[in-house]
């Protein structure tokens, strides 16, 4: 058997000749194709595990700036901002306590004040009833008026021994009291009627039987509608005060009936020269 030799450059002249007479195929376009996508995948991959990793490094370095140690000049700015912080606190919570102090000083002379104005003004009083008992002063024409509501009678008197020059008149009345059937009353009002003149009124609610009218008969009027659920009751007012109010009377005069208690009428009105008032009850039989 025969050995083939071949030299070096004889082999290169067929390769060179080779390369240069070769003819793109089908088959390498879809390989280039194939390794263009390969890349491609493999550049996504490496981009999203970079922004994935992203927050794993922030953390990383913001740890490691955690654990660095500040510098001497850093620590000393620090502490010089707190310092400043810890003496503007103080100094605010040292000014609210002076405002407080200021305050509660300020309470404390206004209630000194006030129990000052009420002394003077007890001592001023007295003075005032001491000076009126030196004068012996006492009410004199006292005159009972007409029934003004139901019970209640209307009085008048003057005060008598009244100095010319006397300065608290309206006061003198006030403070003075008037005995009606076996009590004693202060005035309602006081009027100063001048030229040593002082009128006092007074509203005596107390044993005045003439001021005392009262229901008598009454009527059942029946049922004020059809399905209503209500039933009129009507009553005659008598002893009605002579100059007396009708219709003051007729809401201020009491009464009972059917198990109920009514402060006065409901409705008024008059009819030949009489005085009836009207109620409306829940029946369930209207």
């Amino acid at each position: 058997m025969g050995l083939n030799y071949q030299s070096t450059g004889e082999r290169f002249s067929r390769e060179f000749e080779s390369e240069a007479n070769y003819i793109p195929i089908e088959t390498d376009t879809l390989k280039r194709s194939v390794i263009t996508r390969r890349l491609t995948i493999r550049s996504c991959i490496l981009v999203v595990a970079f922004i994935l990793s992203l927050p794993i490094l922030f953390e990383t370095s913001a740890h490691l700036r955690n654990q660095c140690p500040l510098s001497p000049e850093a620590r000393d700015r620090m502490r010089g901002e707190w310092q400043k912080e810890v003496l503007v606190q103080e100094n605010l919570r040292h000014e609210w306590q002076r405002e407080e102090e200021e305050r509660r000083h300020k309470r404390d002379e206004w209630q000194r004040e006030v129990e000052e104005r009420e002394h003077l003004e007890r001592e001023r009083l007295e003075q005032e009833k001491r000076e009126r008992q030196k004068m012996d002063m006492f009410w004199d024409q006292v005159r009972a008026h007409r029934c003004t509501t139901y019970g209640t009678r209307e009085y008048t008197a003057y005060l008598a021994n009244l100095p010319f020059d006397y300065p608290q008149r309206v006061e003198a009345c006030k403070e003075t009291q008037l005995e009606i059937h076996g009590k004693s009353y202060f005035p309602k009002h006081c009027e100063n009627q001048g030229q040593r003149t002082v009128m006092g009124r007074w509203e005596i609610n107390h044993n005045e039987p003439d001021c005392v009218p009262f229901w008598s008969w009454f009527k059942d009027k029946g049922c004020t509608s059809e399905g209503s659920g209500k039933r009129r009751f009507e009553h005659y007012l008598e002893n009605l005060p002579a100059g007396g109010d009708w219709r003051e009377f007729c809401a201020t005069t009491p009464i009972s009936f059917h198990g109920m208690h009514f402060p006065g009428a409901e409705t008024c009105f008059q009819y030949n020269h009489g005085t009836y008032g009207q109620w409306e009850v829940e029946d369930s039989s209207c």
